[in-house]
């Protein structure tokens, strides 16, 4: 134990960049989060939104949903035929069609609201926001039908009096909504970069074991009592605790300036440490395969922007079985930022824990074979 502490404090020494860089990473994250949640005016909608509307139920409620799309959040809606709007979609002159379904009002009154279909092509942004408020407007009326108790006219009237002090409306909802969706954006944006710059601090790791090779420590190591596993672990605890000071700060800072957060803190933080632990087993793997310092920045680099590109950090990735698609799954990154963006209360995070997981164990096996035979 006293060896490991003993490379744990030489890591320091030799590596307080990468101490101080770790520090900086969060709290640059935590700058472009906070400055993303206080960005004036929704952080979606630019212009004038345009969707297309196909009322199958015309009813009240339908009709109200349309004025709620028109007037509170100041779209321009386009009712036609779902072929007619398709065609407007295709040449990009709407954003969404929303579809209402037949018996929309009457499912909305016995408490069980039917789905709305939104259909969209590429366009992420505006449509989070439209799904978003559509959430929103279905939750205000989920209220309204358990206060109506079942009866249609009661319904209709509390519908058409929402300004009541008395009455939970839906507009009220709005700002509400906006902020928890502000909120989520700006997380997953910012743990996208901190991902990348994770990736890269790790090179620093990497450069220590690359220089200690060609100076020859692990040749003299063979003479020595220190064991290849004490000098592996020393080194793996200090990328793992300069990682993990970058998870925690940022994770607290979210935690304390937004009060929630889109997923639960334990689960972001824990999600964040097993991709923490790959990063650095990943950069004793860099290590052991490259040669020179040269080469191993240009893969460290490498793989942190090429990976935070195909593994969604940045953006979704959602091909559906593309090819695009399937080798974004590869990348460890993909499946932390899937959580993230797909987490509710029934989203079952197993899958992505497991293969995050297997990742930091499967480069840990591969870079402790290659360390043994290359110490042999």
């Amino acid at each position: 134990m006293s060896k490991i502490l003993l490379i744990f404090k030489n890591s320091i020494l030799r590596n307080k960049l990468t101490l101080f860089l770790s520090i900086g990473t969060a709290v640059l994250m935590g700058l472009i989060f906070y400055g993303k949640i206080n960005a004036d005016g929704t952080v979606y909608a630019s212009g004038t939104i345009s969707v297309g509307v196909v009322d199958d139920d015309n009813s009240t409620l339908s009709e109200d949903l349309c004025k709620y799309l028109e007037s509170s959040l100041g779209m321009e809606i386009i009712s036609d035929d779902y072929d007619s709007l398709s065609a407007l979609l295709i040449d990009r002159r709407l954003s969404a069609i929303i579809e209402v379904p037949a018996g929309f009002e009457g499912s909305a009154i016995s408490g069980r609201p039917e789905k709305i279909s939104i259909t969209t092509l590429d366009d992420y942004e505006n449509s989070a926001f439209i799904e978003a408020y559509l959430n929103s407007y279905i939750r205000g009326v989920s209220v309204i039908a358990q206060a109506a108790d079942g009866s249609a006219q009661m319904f209709s009237e509390m519908l058409s009096s929402q300004s009541s002090p008395n009455t939970i409306t839906l507009a009220e909802t709005n700002s509400q909504v906006d902020q928890r969706v502000k909120t989520a954006d700006a997380y997953i944006l910012s743990v996208g970069f901190m991902l990348m710059m994770i990736s890269g601090i790790t090179v620093f790791i990497s450069n220590q074991i690359l220089v200690d090779r060609q100076l020859g420590t692990f040749s003299r190591m063979k003479c020595s009592s220190l064991r290849s596993s004490e000098y592996v672990i020393g080194i793996s605890l200090f990328g793992v605790i300069c990682c993990t000071l970058t998870n925690l700060i940022f994770n607290v800072f979210v935690y304390s300036v937004s009060g929630e957060m889109p997923v639960p803190f334990g689960v972001a933080f824990w999600v964040g440490e097993l991709f923490m632990v790959f990063s650095v087993g990943l950069a004793m793997l860099f290590a052991m395969l490259v040669s020179d310092q040269r080469s191993l920045m240009t893969v460290g680099v490498g793989y942190a922007v090429i990976g935070s590109m195909l593994g969604g950090a940045w953006f979704p990735i959602d091909f559906g079985t593309g090819f695009v698609g399937n080798v974004a799954k590869i990348f460890p990154q993909y499946w932390l930022m899937d959580l993230l963006r797909k987490y509710t209360a029934e989203f079952n995070v197993l899958t992505n824990v497991c293969v995050l997981a297997l990742w930091a164990v499967l480069v840990y096996l591969v870079s402790a074979v290659l360390f043994t035979r290359k110490n042999a």
